[in-house]
């Protein structure tokens, strides 16, 4: 059903913009409907609510408007076939990764018969819908809805659905403890380096006008939590060892996440400083209480434009007990683990990760990008005993160099060589490389 009505509202969309602008378009301030090109003034007005995180969509050629350009509706995409080759070891067929270069499901070791692989997937998809109502206002409202694959199979899913209205968000977007602009530089890997800041979030957000080149930006997440499941693998307390001795399941979780960020940027850079608190509820099966552990998570980023063409990026994260905002450690039951020295306390175990890229601009036309990370964990060790699991995971390592050719504007072909590698507390670690080309389609 859920599928039929997006078909059904694509369907009525096209429809509507490819129709003539005859007097049944007509709207009751006089104004018609009416198909064309996107301005200059149009794209300002749709980039000032569309996301902007890595492997965004960008602004459609064409736009659906009312001839006094109160109302826009935009209906974007693109189309994004891979074809690339692993060596040294299979991580495509990884049932986390595929078309993903995420370096936490590198098999370590590496299996014999399986060092290399190669690939072809077209299931690297998105389509959009802007809905821009009020338009040049300041009473403009927004209403944005993408849907695409996860390169993993043919099924459509909810990217990113949210209304804006001024400056407040609400719905499902990219956390605002992410900083899109200095994360990472553009790549053909829909992953990314493993040490960005980024999940998808259910949050209220509040974003600042500029002031001097001064923002701020608060707000309220749906948290989601990535524990161990209680039992005590410490060596304080023997009694204990292999019994559960915290409930992690039954019981309601009563804070939000609650990111915050301050900007300051200039012609010549800018740089941001981002905090996250949360909590973590839980039951002491020891002391037969409930209890709140909390965590944390500061980032220092920004940009830096030395000349033209060159354009720096850089971001250091650390923080205790949210891996689900660390690209790499995200989905790992290790966020929150049983307190050594105190049997019935889960403790917030410290990870970090950083990235650091470069984009040059040879022309309009070509560009070129390069980037490093690294993502890590401490304190965890007794939780990863498993030698092929994912869970077992000290830290990763993530090197990535591309280059873009725009052969018009709606299509662009690139070529990209990726390396990673997982490092394990007690198996060693693994290595892959990846060679890929893309050849991507945008409306």
């Amino acid at each position: 059903m859920r599928r039929f009505t997006l078909l059904t509202l694509a369907a009525a969309a096209v429809t509507a913009a490819a129709a003539p602008a005859d007097s049944s378009y007509i709207r009751e301030d006089g104004s018609r409907i009416v198909f064309s090109r996107t301005s200059p003034e149009m794209r300002r007005t749709l980039e000032k609510t569309r996301p902007t995180e890595p492997h965004a969509v960008s602004v459609p050629h064409f736009v659906v408007r009312s001839t006094n350009d109160k109302f826009i509706l935009a209906i974007g995409g693109h189309i994004n076939p891979i074809a690339g080759y692993d060596i040294g070891n299979d991580l495509y067929e990884r049932d986390g990764a595929r078309l993903a270069f995420v370096t936490s499901q590198i098999p370590v070791p590496a299996e014999h018969g399986r060092r290399s692989d190669y690939f072809i997937n077209p299931l690297n998809a998105s389509l959009d819908f802007q809905i821009v109502g009020l338009a040049g206002t300041p009473n403009a409202i927004t209403a944005y809805v993408r849907m695409g694959t996860d390169n993993k199979d043919a099924a459509v899913r909810f990217k990113r659905a949210y209304v804006s209205y001024r400056d407040f968000t609400l719905g499902q977007v990219a956390t605002l403890m992410q900083d899109a602009d200095a994360c990472q530089p553009p790549t053909i890997d829909p992953q990314g380096p493993c040490g960005i800041v980024g999940t998808t979030s259910y949050e209220i957000s509040y974003r600042s006008p500029s002031y001097g080149g001064f923002r701020y930006a608060v707000g309220v997440d749906m948290p989601s939590y990535y524990s161990s499941a209680g039992f005590y693998m410490g060596r304080d307390y023997e009694q204990y060892h292999g019994e559960q001795v915290a409930d992690v399941k039954n019981v309601e979780q009563m804070m939000p996440d609650i990111p915050v960020w301050v900007e300051y940027g200039r012609a010549a850079g800018r740089i941001r400083l981002s905090a996250m608190l949360r909590g973590f509820s839980y039951r002491d099966l020891v002391a037969d209480c409930r209890r709140t552990v909390m965590g944390y998570g500061v980032m220092l980023s920004g940009n830096l434009y030395p000349c033209k063409p060159l354009i720096l990026y850089g971001q250091v994260a650390y923080g205790r007990g949210f891996g689900n905002y660390l690209q790499d450690i995200a989905g790992m039951p290790l966020s929150f683990v049983p307190a050594d020295d105190r049997p019935g306390r889960m403790k917030a175990s410290p990870m970090m990760g950083w990235v650091a890229g470069a984009t040059y601009n040879f022309s309009p036309r070509w560009q070129a990008n390069v980037m490093f990370s690294q993502s890590r964990i401490w304190d965890v060790a007794e939780y990863c005993t498993a030698p092929d699991a994912a869970a077992n995971y000290k830290y990763a390592l993530y090197g990535a160099g591309n280059v873009f050719f725009n052969i018009t504007s709606y299509l662009q072909v690139g070529l990209e060589y990726l390396w990673g590698r997982r490092v394990t507390w007690n198996e060693g670690g693994a290595d892959d490389s990846r060679i890929q080309a893309q050849f991507k389609f945008t409306i």
